[in-house]
């Protein structure tokens, strides 16, 4: 009885060890698991994917560097010949997309193509293509910029006159500072009238005087400003699709002057929206295949009340602003004054609100067909309002204020995949300054 009893001390003591080893070996593994970095998500996907810049293209998507893009001898929307060959271009295969931007004299040229097949003739590399689609050369990423009329120049591009933005990684640097010298070269020449530029009005308004008598003279008031337009964009991409669309509406180097000689009870608004339309030449994304297509007009804006006769220059100011039209949007104002009022004469008061109303609308093509919309409708303004007291003293006060309104819509995507929003009005203002005066 005593060895078998022994034999099963021997047997449980040994089976204790065991069951205590197999758990130390699966809390080790599990602590190994735990330590190890997660997969990211699509890892096997992005592995086989190109980052180029801000860009994350499609594994079959080839960037012609400036050797390949020299050994072309032609190139249409069905063919690209090589006159030679390299190693890049002994890469290429049918299904690959080839991107590049060729420079010949004054003109660029995009390509964005698939290959459908592949011959070899005398030493040249003949390559049939077919259009490509936009998920088909671009994954995920980043495309953004301002356009700037005093840093760009229209050039042709395949034929056509437009502003043309390289997208870093896809444009070489070399074909890049050629780019920048050939719109050097264009700006003095006329085809930059049609850039966008600084925008000046100098606009007289006749008020309507709301008092009898023989004897009351003419009322006018005389708006003149100006501002230079500038275009912000932001398109981000994920899985081949647009996933966001922004657009910044900026209006920089705002100037508003403003004269009052007025004989009389006075009301009057004045709106000219259309009072010039600027026109944009369309905005080429590199070889992507996407252009911008911006339209904006504008003109001066005018409401005033007055009670009495007042002779004076009533604002100088300047500044800034900008309308972002994106899922979240924004407006924004900036001014400052740039000279004091002056008084002449005054018996009344007098409410203006002076400024510049515009709209402007931009389209995102890819290609030909269009992919995203977004637009405005809004108004930058400054209001003065000034009260006198004549007794005892001929002094008075002015008070000034900044204004800023937009209504707002964009549209991107195609369905399923699709996102729209409307915002109907959004309005901020601040106060500018505050000062008494005597005359």
């Amino acid at each position: 009885m005593r060895k078998i009893f022994k034999k099963w001390k021997l047997y449980r003591n040994g089976t204790a060890v065991l069951v205590f080893l197999l758990f130390s070996l699966l809390i080790l593994n599990s602590c190994e698991q735990d330590n190890q970095e997660p997969d990211p998500v699509v890892s096997a996907a992005e592995g086989n994917m190109k980052k180029m810049g801000d860009i994350t293209l499609q594994k079959d998507v080839i960037v012609l560097n400036d050797q390949s893009l020299t050994n072309i001898s032609s190139f249409n929307d069905h063919q690209i010949v090589f006159n030679e060959t390299s190693s890049q271009t002994d890469s290429i295969h049918v299904g690959s997309i080839i991107m590049g931007t060729l420079l010949k004299g004054d003109d660029i040229g995009n390509i964005l193509a698939k290959v459908t097949s592949i011959s070899k003739a005398d030493q040249h590399i003949y390559l049939q293509t077919e259009s490509a689609k936009l998920e088909e050369f671009i994954y995920s990423g980043t495309i953004s910029g301002t356009y700037d009329p005093t840093d760009t120049a229209p050039i042709m591009v395949d034929g056509k006159l437009m502003n043309y933005v390289p997208v870093q990684g896809l444009v070489s640097k070399n074909i890049s500072k050629e780019i920048v010298k050939l719109e050097k070269s264009t700006a003095g020449k006329k085809r930059r009238e049609i850039a966008l530029e600084r925008y000046s009005f100098d606009k007289t308004f006749q008020l309507p005087i709301q008092q009898a008598g023989p004897f009351v003279g003419q009322s006018n008031f005389n708006l003149k400003g100006g501002f230079t337009p500038k275009v912000n964009y932001e398109i981000k991409f994920s899985f081949g699709r647009i996933k966001n669309f922004e657009v910044n509406f900026m209006m920089d180097e705002i100037s508003l002057k403003a004269l009052a000689h007025i004989n009389g009870k006075a009301s009057y608004t004045s709106n000219i929206t259309d009072y010039f339309n600027i026109p944009i030449t369309p905005i080429v994304l590199g070889p992507t295949g996407l252009v911008l297509s911006p339209v904006v007009s504008a003109g001066p804006y005018l409401d005033i009340q007055t009670s009495g006769k007042a002779d004076l220059k009533l604002l100088d100011i300047s500044g800034k602003a900008n309308m972002r039209v994106a899922k979240n949007p924004s407006i924004d104002i900036i001014l400052k004054k740039e000279s004091d009022l002056k008084v002449l004469n005054m018996d009344g008061t007098v409410s203006a609100e002076v400024g510049i109303e515009a709209k402007g609308a931009v389209a995102l093509l890819f290609i030909t067909t269009s992919i995203a919309n977004s637009g405005i409708k809004g108004r930058l303004s400054a209001r003065a309002d000034l009260n006198v007291d004549l007794y005892p003293g001929r002094e008075g006060s002015i008070d000034v204020i900044a204004k800023i309104q937009a209504d707002m819509f964009y549209k991107f995507g195609i369905n399923p995949f699709q996102y729209q929003g409307n915002f109907p009005l959004f309005a901020k203002e601040y106060p500018v300054y505050n000062n008494n005066f005597t005359f």
